[in-house]
């Protein structure tokens, strides 16, 4: 790569082109983005790192969490923005795109709204129920009648879990038992997808789990929250909350619909539960599989157990304690996998840096999975690779990930166009002044950035 100094200084790149009111059908009234002349390369194209606002770029997406953008509340989320600037400055209508590492599918829905096609994988199983429940046309439901049936109902279902009575209090699990018990024995159908978010969060918000903590954590400030509803009339609030949430997530379908352009046939495949660097290698194996761009947002260096976040949930929606076993298993703090060569000099200057050997042992098997996986995958690409990452940072040292990944993809004959830096606006995890592990200054990441390489056969224009 170039060095920063013999760069010139390079402008923002363009917004779009979009100037009607946000939130008012906003893509029916857009231009159609993905026309096949137009110029695919408004980007510098020199690796240089440009400041952007991923969000003041899009306008035509109001906010992160519109529509079902927001449908669940899912740790690291991929922001919509970064994937509509994508596809919309290089996107085509008809080509496909993978991401591996699809988290609650945020690219899938994103490629959706412009008639692309898209695959999906993740570890996480929720990701397929949550894209059904995304992408669903909203269908009228009477909402009171329904709940009515719920608090009514003859059913009871509980997790097959031993913990169970750890994480609620012994008064609420009747209650949760019965809503649940008639959820499961629903057929699976338009009205149970609606039911599942507005369950599952109900359930979150009467267990003892400390929502601002990245792990399933129990905390004092979580315990005094739900005896203080129990000392309230909860009952009245849990119905109150059920019925709010389904009407929300109606509301977020019908924005995301009125998003949607005539988007034609498209395909959409979706791979969840699946462990993304093994099904990597069976892709490069067999080599059956193309695709046009890849664009994800890999797991954060230090908060990757995206499971463990997710147990409640997934014990609610059914999932046994071994299955959750063997999935957190797979998460990469866990993963023992074979060390592959990593092509970047700074790799190697950073990995010199970290003498303890846990935290060692963390990065290696972050690089090794990560891009393991991305550079099998990349093999079966035909134009770019779009990844967007932040330096996040192990016993305070922030790790630069974006120019590890760029120099590794150049070692291998991508160009590097432009790593674009965008401000984090909302974080889901708490803040503190210190790291309650380690006692260290907190150094959460300020920044992500969006690493743009391409292909060397592909022309520009």
């Amino acid at each position: 790569m170039n060095s920063k100094s013999d760069k010139p200084r390079l402008q923002e790149p363009p917004a779009s082109t979009y100037l009607s009111p946000p939130g008012q059908l906003p893509l029916l009234s857009w231009y159609r983005p993905t026309y096949a002349e137009k110029d695919r390369h408004l980007a510098p194209q020199n690796g240089k790192e440009v400041e952007v606002v991923f969000r003041d770029l899009v306008p035509y997406i109001p906010s992160t969490t519109y529509g079902t953008f927001g449908l669940y509340r899912y740790p690291a989320k991929f922001i919509p923005q970064v994937v509509a600037y994508v596809i919309e400055h290089y996107g085509l209508r008809g080509q496909t795109i993978l991401d591996p590492f699809a988290g609650c599918g945020t690219s899938g829905l994103t490629a959706r709204l412009f008639g692309l096609n898209y695959e999906l994988w993740d570890l996480n199983p929720l990701l397929g129920i949550l894209h059904e429940i995304a992408i669903m046309k909203p269908i009228h439901l009477d909402i009171d009648e329904v709940v009515n049936e719920m608090i009514n109902s003859s059913q009871e279902w509980f997790p097959e879990w031993q913990n169970l009575d750890y994480w609620f209090p012994a008064a609420l699990l009747p209650f949760l038992g019965k809503l649940w018990g008639y959820y499961h024995h629903l057929e699976t159908n338009e009205k149970k997808k609606l039911l599942t978010v507005p369950l599952l969060k109900l359930t979150r918000n009467f267990s003892y789990n400390d929502a601002q903590r990245q792990k399933l954590s129990r905390s004092p400030k979580a315990i005094q929250r739900v005896e203080n509803l129990l000392l309230s009339n909860w009952r009245e609030q849990a119905l109150t909350m059920l019925k709010s949430e389904i009407r929300s997530v109606i509301t977020k379908q019908v924005e995301y619909q009125n998003l949607m352009l005539d988007q034609g046939e498209l395909r959409a495949k979706i791979r969840a539960g699946v462990d993304t660097l093994q099904a990597a290698y069976e892709i490069g194996e067999s080599g059956d599989a193309e695709w046009d761009f890849l664009i994800t947002s890999p797991p954060y260096l230090q908060a990757q157990e995206y499971i463990r976040a997710s147990k409640i949930d997934l014990f609610w929606m059914g999932y046994t304690e071994s299955s959750i076993r063997a999935l957190s298993k797979k998460e990469l703090p866990y993963h023992e996998v074979e060390a592959v060569p990593i092509h970047s000099p700074t790799f190697e200057v950073y990995r010199s840096m970290l003498t303890e050997p846990k935290i060692l042992q963390v990065y290696e098997r972050y690089f090794y999975s990560v891009l393991g996986a991305l550079t099998v995958l990349s093999e079966h690409v035909r134009e770019y690779l779009f990844l967007f990452v932040g330096p996040a940072s192990l016993r305070s040292v922030a790790i630069p990930i974006d120019r590890i990944f760029a120099e590794h993809f150049e070692a291998l004959g991508w160009h590097h166009e432009v790593t674009f830096v965008d401000k984090i606006v909302a974080r889901v995890l708490f803040r503190s002044q210190k790291n309650p592990a380690t006692g260290l200054d907190d150094m959460r990441m300020k920044t992500e950035h969006l690493v743009v390489l391409r292909r060397d056969h592909c022309k520009e224009g």
